[in-house]
């Protein structure tokens, strides 16, 4: 009995050990990856499900209670890193600079590498949207396909709602809709408005909404469309990213996962 328990205990061991590292990616919240980041050896992402972390044998293990993902790359380098580069690869590079693995590529842009609430890792971009960029259409989008209220207080992901007097949060910035139906992007430090949808009066019980083309919404209780962030994109996932830079940004459509990666 102990012989067959051993390999268990060792995986558990080894999940519990990573999930008190701290990821070295500062600019960010702990479950996302922007371009540019970097993950030093044995540093993860990590949410209340899931761990992914950049072993120090060199290779990339997601742990999340399911089938997981790792990159095989299992003694290929020494002191590697894991980045996010302006295609939304994912890349692990040996101390040497040599990169060991990478993902597919996409179009050049800005990327976010996000630990998702399901506990898979999903490459959203390239950047479509970020504040304070503005665009308008008078439209009415059908309620039948709204989803549920946002599960990571950062992220909010397509089809997803925020609600009147919810918000999202990062370390220093709210993302908040208003119960005066006005959306603010606030500094808790000095309580300065930095961005607002200018939406203030135009109706009662309004909510967010990020849909299937990278587009947020702010709507009222008529589903009638009062700001939309841009113009709309390929159908397909995506995230808003409340970022610990004061930036409320969109990626996407969604590039590569380890949901769809074959182990």
């Amino acid at each position: 009995m102990a012989a067959t328990s051993s390999p268990l205990l060792s995986s558990l061991l080894l999940l519990l050990l990573v999930l008190f590292q701290s990821s070295p990616s500062a600019a960010n919240e702990g479950n996302v990856l922007l371009t540019d980041d970097i993950l030093s050896t044995d540093s993860q992402l990590s949410n209340s499900n899931a761990v992914f972390v950049i072993q120090n044998d060199c290779n990339l293990v997601l742990y999340n209670g399911g089938k997981g993902f790792h990159a095989n790359t299992h003694g290929a380098g020494v002191n590697c890193i894991l980045t996010l580069n302006k295609l939304g690869q994912l890349i692990i590079k040996s101390g040497d600079g040599t990169v060991v693995w990478a993902t597919p590529e996409g179009p050049l842009g800005r990327y976010a590498a996000v630990l998702l609430p399901n506990g898979e890792v999903g490459i959203f971009g390239p950047r479509v949207w970020t504040t304070p960029e503005v665009w308008i259409n008078n439209s009415v989008v059908d309620a039948e396909k709204f989803s549920s209220a946002p599960s990571d207080q950062n992220l909010m992901l397509s089809s997803q709602v925020v609600n009147d007097g919810e918000k999202l949060t990062t370390t220093d910035y709210t993302f908040t809709v208003g119960t005066d139906c006005d959306v603010t992007l606030t500094k808790a430090t000095g309580n300065s408005v930095s961005w607002r949808s200018m939406t203030s009066g135009r109706g009662d019980h309004c909510y967010v909404r990020l849909n299937f083309h990278g587009q947020l919404s702010v709507l009222n209780d008529l589903n009638r469309v009062l700001w939309m962030s841009n113009r709309p994109h390929a159908a397909g996932f995506y995230v808003l990213v409340l970022q610990t830079d004061g930036v409320a940004a969109i990626y996407g459509p969604l590039l590569w996962s380890t949901a769809y990666f074959v182990v």
